[in-house]
C-alpha cells in the first residue's frame, strides 16, 4: 500500500514538472492571440507555441512571427499587447513588487491599473520597461514603446497617464538590474515624465539623454490609440493612392480645439456626479494642474540646452515605428496655431488611418535616418525592415526629384503660423465665432464630427479627474473619522 501511494505521488510530481506554465505558476496570460506565438524556457531554450488561454512563467521570452500578435493579462490585472516581429522578456514579476519587462526587439502597448500596487505609494512605478538604451517606469497608464534592434533607438508615446522615461548608462545595462536600481534610473534628473499625447525617445550616439517630450502629429496620435496592436495595414494589392484631404478646421487660429468646446457643458456634466461645490473645487485644480504643466512644456519649434543635454523636437511630428525614429517636422514646416504643432511637408511621409503606422510612397526611411527613393512607388513599404504598410487613402504622397532629409532633432524650426489653417478671415480674425450657420458653411460633416468628438473627451477625461479626486477626499474623510471614533 504504502509502495502504491509513493508511486502515485512520484508520477503526480514528474507529471506536474512536465506541465508548461499554467495558472498556479504563471504571472500572464494570453487572453487574445493571433497568428504565430512563441514562449522560449530560458534555462532549456525550448520553444512553446502559445494559444489562447496560455500562461507565461517569470523569466520565459515571448517572440511573436509577422503579422501576429497576443494579448496579456498579467496576475495584477495589468493588460499588455506584443505586436508582430517582436520579442519580449518577462523578467520580473513578483506578486507584491513592480515588473520588470524587457522589450528587446518591435513595439508593445501597455495598460496598467491604477491601484499602484497595494502600498498606496502613487510616487513608486507599478511596472518597469527596459530595453538597450532606455529604462521607463510606469505609474498607472496606456502608453506604446518600440525598440530597434538596429539603430538601438527606443520611442515611447504616451495615450493616457504618465510614464517616467530616462536613458540607460552602459554601467546599467551590463548589470542584472533589479526594480530599486531602475526607480533610481526613472527618478533621476536626467529623467522625463511623458504625459497624453506625448513623444520621447533615446537615439544612441544623437542624444545624452532622453528628449524632452512633445507633441507628435494628431491625427496620428488617434490612429495609434484605437489601434492595441491587432490591426494591420491593409494589403499592398488592396491599396489605393488618393490625394490626401486637405483639413480645414472650424477653430479659430490660436485658439485651442479643447479650449473651444463649451466648458460650461463639461461643468454641468461633471456637477452630475460630484455636486456644484467639489466640481469647482476639482475643476480648478484640473486647471491649474494643466497650466503647470503647459508652463514648462517646450515651445512648439522645440529647443536645445547644450549644457545640460535636453533636446525637444519640433513638435508634429510622425512616428516610424518600424524603425523606431521620429520624423520631426523640418524647417518652413507650416504651423497650425490650433494643435500648437507643425505640419511636415508631404514628401516627409504621412500615417495609416486605420493602423497610425508611417507611410510614404515615394520614399523608404531607413535605420540610419535617410530618405531612399523607392524601386516601385506602387509597391513599396515606408521602413526598410519591410514591415511598413503600403500607402493607402490616409498616407501622403511624396513629391520632389531629391529625397528629403530627416530634420535633426537639435535643431529648432522658426515659427510660421499659417493664416488659411483655422478659418482664418472666415472667423474674423481671432473673435471666437457666432451661433450662425453660416460660419460653418463649407465645412464637412465628418469635420464638425471630430469637434464634437473632441468635446466629448475632455467631458470623460474631467470626470475621470473628478472623480479621482472625490475618492481621494471621500478615503481621507473616511480615514479621519475612524480616527475620531478610536480616540472616544
Amino acid at each position: 500500500m504504502n509502495f502504491l501511494r509513493k508511486l502515485l505521488l512520484t508520477t503526480a510530481i514528474v507529471i506536474s514538472m512536465s506541465i508548461p506554465a499554467h495558472a498556479s505558476d504563471g504571472v500572464a496570460k494570453a487572453i487574445i492571440l493571433k497568428g504565430s506565438v512563441t514562449a522560449v524556457n530560458p534555462k532549456t531554450k525550448e520553444e512553446t507555441k502559445l494559444k489562447k488561454g496560455s500562461w507565461v512563467q517569470e523569466g520565459f521570452v515571448v517572440k511573436t512571427e509577422p503579422k501576429s500578435f497576443v494579448k496579456f493579462l498579467f496576475i495584477d490585472k495589468s493588460q499588455m499587447n506584443l505586436g508582430p516581429k517582436s520579442e519580449m522578456a518577462i523578467s520580473k514579476f513578483p506578486k507584491k513588487d513592480a515588473g520588470i519587462i524587457t522589450l528587446m526587439k518591435g513595439s508593445l502597448r501597455s495598460k496598467v491599473t491604477k491601484n499602484y500596487l497595494d502600498n498606496k505609494n502613487k510616487d513608486k512605478s507599478k511596472l518597469f520597461i527596459k530595453t538597450k538604451t532606455a529604462a521607463m517606469g510606469v505609474r498607472g497608464t496606456d502608453f506604446m514603446v518600440t525598440f530597434n534592434p538596429v539603430n538601438e533607438n527606443t520611442a515611447l508615446v504616451t495615450f493616457s497617464g504618465a510614464v517616467a522615461m530616462a536613458q540607460i548608462t552602459e554601467n546599467i545595462r551590463n548589470i542584472q538590474v533589479s526594480q530599486a536600481a531602475l526607480e533610481k534610473v526613472v527618478s533621476s534628473d536626467k529623467a522625463v515624465i511623458v504625459t497624453k499625447g506625448q513623444f520621447s525617445g533615446v537615439s544612441p550616439g544623437k542624444t545624452s539623454r532622453a528628449t524632452t517630450p512633445v507633441k507628435i502629429n494628431p491625427g496620428q496620435l488617434e490612429s495609434m490609440k484605437s489601434n492595441d496592436g491587432s490591426k494591420e495595414a491593409p494589403d499592398q494589392a488592396a491599396a489605393t493612392k488618393a490625394p490626401k484631404k486637405k483639413f480645414r478646421s472650424v477653430i479659430p487660429p490660436g485658439v485651442d480645439a479643447k479650449g473651444f468646446s463649451n466648458k460650461a457643458k463639461v461643468a454641468e456634466q461633471v456637477e452630475k456626479v460630484l455636486g456644484k461645490s467639489a466640481t469647482i473645487a476639482v475643476v480648478d485644480k484640473v486647471e491649474k494642474e494643466k497650466a503647470a504643466s503647459a508652463e514648462n512644456a517646450p515651445p512648439p519649434e522645440g529647443s536645445v540646452n547644450a549644457s545640460t543635454g535636453e533636446i525637444a523636437p519640433p513638435a508634429g511630428g510622425y512616428i516610424d515605428v518600424a524603425t523606431a525614429q521620429y520624423i520631426a517636422p523640418p524647417a518652413g514646416s507650416v504651423f497650425d496655431a490650433a494643435t500648437e504643432t507643425y505640419i511636415p511637408p508631404a514628401d516627409f511621409g504621412g500615417f495609416n488611418p486605420d493602423t497610425g503606422a508611417y507611410e510614404n510612397t515615394n520614399y523608404t526611411l531607413t535605420d540610419d535616418g535617410k530618405f531612399v527613393p523607392t524601386e516601385s512607388p506602387d509597391r513599396a513599404p515606408a521602413s526598410v525592415d519591410g514591415s511598413g504598410p503600403a500607402p493607402s487613402e490616409g498616407g501622403v504622397d511624396g513629391g520632389g526629384n531629391a529625397p528629403p532629409e530627416l530634420a535633426p532633432l537639435d535643431k529648432p524650426i522658426e515659427p510660421e503660423i499659417a493664416d488659411d489653417i483655422g478659418g482664418g478671415d472666415d472667423f474674423g480674425g481671432s473673435d471666437a465665432p457666432s451661433d450662425s450657420p453660416a460660419d460653418f458653411a463649407g465645412v464637412d460633416q465628418s469635420e464638425l464630427d471630430e469637434i464634437v468628438e473632441d468635446a466629448q473627451d475632455t467631458i470623460e477625461e474631467t470626470i475621470e479627474d473628478a472623480e479621482d479626486e472625490r475618492n481621494e477626499v471621500l478615503n481621507n474623510s473616511t480615514r479621519v473619522r475612524f480616527n475620531i471614533n478610536n480616540s472616544n
